[in-house]
């Protein structure tokens, strides 16, 4: 099934039902359909048929959510780009999806201008927006008087979109993601968060990340929600809307809890609407949640997923106990088991890296034949994050296998030090790498974003060693303004890395 028969069905139960709120407008289940079919069929008139890889390049609007799902409806594939990527890195993945039209908009225009001669493939580039001198198509040009009937029918197998993975080392990699896999995780999300038409999501995560795509348009479309668009997150802005919109999901990821905690707003508005605060992207330090989870008045889901996984992997259904720092329980219909570096499953407590099996596996990385060798085998999907379960069964996030540093024969895991650096009043943010030593291996650098300028080195060094054995405190404490993230707010540790690498003496 195409996924978007899951949003033609609910326009069949809820035509007049509020689906976008944007900018104070208000667009209907209705209207989106006719919209999306209107597109769908400037698309076909234009060459795009089954199978074309059409990249998408813009911020949040609707716009992208209509031209997401008009793609689509051609049976075509989306190739997402975060519209905030620079010239060699939207080269890049134009070129290794070899995707024959990109749609775009003011933000991306100049990079996009800079970098189209490079482009091997591309046929066409259409624009959105109000720049009159740019070299591309308009936009409207797409909008038909004759909107298709019905969405192109597919196969199971057919890659609804292909995503690239940020990936740990070397050049992101495309992950190709199936209409079978977005159906079944799209209804199971829904299932397991509950979603009515009564619901009020909130989105400010980039829809190009596919985190903000499953649980902020997806899932809600296929129950008949209102999702209430934002064009960029802003901590006091966020908070209020939250408020004033009586929002009853919020999506977020860590970095955003952290700034809403420094916002006395946080204290005066009416949160009481909210029933689900989720976070995903990356691991939510234990001081952050528990003291966001008395703010909100309202308990963080915190999951686990990945790309590959057409994001979900492991929730805390709600109506089983949460319990701090576990990402919850595999999701119901997906095998996933713990196991040693043989691939042998360990006993609980014992640390092993995640793999899985399920219809939410991706298809594999397109035209990556050897990376998806070495990722799939034998069927389960080996994660590369290391966990453990309990005698209870709920799983606990340790690393990432290749984040894990080696000091002098010892394991150290940089999430355990982040967890205790957090607990530090003065500290906003940090994350911590390994740097290479000719002596112990690896020794640990602890990146640091201080909300005090006074704060010093030698008073973080001995706060750890108060908290941690002497293998695992820090080794080198660096003071930086602000930490790399990706457009999701995760942490990038490639990026401290090389910088580690080209600043050490």
């Amino acid at each position: 099934m195409n996924i978007v028969e899951l949003l033609t069905s609910t326009v069949s139960r809820l035509p007049n039902q509020p689906a976008i709120h944007y900018r104070e407008q208000v667009m209907t289940y209705l209207e989106l359909r006719d919209q999306i079919f209107s597109v769908a069929a400037g698309l076909k008139n234009k060459g795009i048929t089954q199978e074309t890889k059409v990249a998408l390049m813009m911020t949040n609007r609707p716009e992208y959510i209509i031209t997401y799902f008009a793609i689509l409806a051609t049976g075509a594939t989306v190739v997402p780009i975060n519209p905030t990527f620079k010239e060699k890195e939207t080269t890049y993945i134009i070129n290794d999806s070899e995707s024959e039209y990109l749609i775009t908009e003011a933000a991306a225009s100049a990079v996009i201008q800079n970098s189209m001669n490079d482009f091997k493939q591309m046929k066409e580039i259409y624009y959105f927006g109000e720049e009159e001198n740019h070299p591309f198509t308009d936009w409207q040009e797409l909008q038909s008087l004759s909107p298709i009937s019905k969405v192109a029918p597919v196969h199971a197998e057919d890659v609804a979109q292909i995503i690239y993975t940020s990936g740990t080392t070397g050049n992101p990699k495309g992950a190709m993601i199936t209409h079978a896999n977005l159906n079944w995780m799209t209804i199971t999300a829904a299932v397991i968060n509950q979603l009515t038409p009564k619901d009020r999501v909130l989105c400010v995560l980039p829809l190009f990340h596919a985190y903000a795509k499953l649980q902020g348009f997806l899932a809600p479309i296929a129950h008949g929600s209102t999702i209430y668009l934002e064009e960029r997150f802003h901590p006091v802005d966020t908070l209020e809307k939250i408020s004033n919109y009586q929002i009853s999901i919020f999506l977020g990821v860590p970095t955003m809890y952290a700034f809403f905690l420094q916002n006395p707003a946080i204290s005066d508005l009416d949160f009481s609407h909210l029933r689900t605060a989720g976070c995903g992207g990356a691991s939510l330090p234990a001081e952050i949640l528990h003291k966001t989870n008395q703010s909100l008045g309202v308990e963080i889901s915190e999951g686990y997923g990945l790309t590959e996984s057409t994001v979900m992997l492991m929730t805390t259904p709600r109506d089983m106990a949460k319990k701090l720092n576990s990402v919850g329980v595999p999701i119901p219909g997906v095998d996933l088991k713990i196991v040693d570096p043989e691939g042998e499953e360990v006993e609980s407590h014992a640390v092993g890296e995640i793999i899985f099996r399920g219809p939410n596996m991706m298809k594999g990385y397109y035209k990556k034949e050897d990376d998806t060798i070495n990722t799939i085998k034998d069927g389960w999907l080996y994660t590369g994050d290391l966990a453990y379960y309990d005698e209870d069964g709920y799983h606990f996030i340790v690393d990432r296998k290749k984040d894990m540093i080696i000091r002098g024969g010892f394991n150290i895991y940089p999430r355990e030090l982040e967890e205790v650096l957090y607990t530090h009043p003065d500290i906003l943010e940090c994350s911590v790498i390994g740097r290479p030593d000719p002596v112990f291996g690896e020794k640990t650098v602890a990146y640091v974003a201080k909300k005090k300028p006074e704060l010093q080195e030698e008073e973080v060094v001995s706060y750890c060693k108060e908290r941690l054995a002497e293998y695992k405190v820090p080794d080198y404490i660096c003071f930086i303004d602000q930490l790399p993230k990706s457009g999701t707010g995760k942490m990038l540790k490639t990026v401290l890395k090389d910088y580690d690498k080209n600043t050490i003496k």
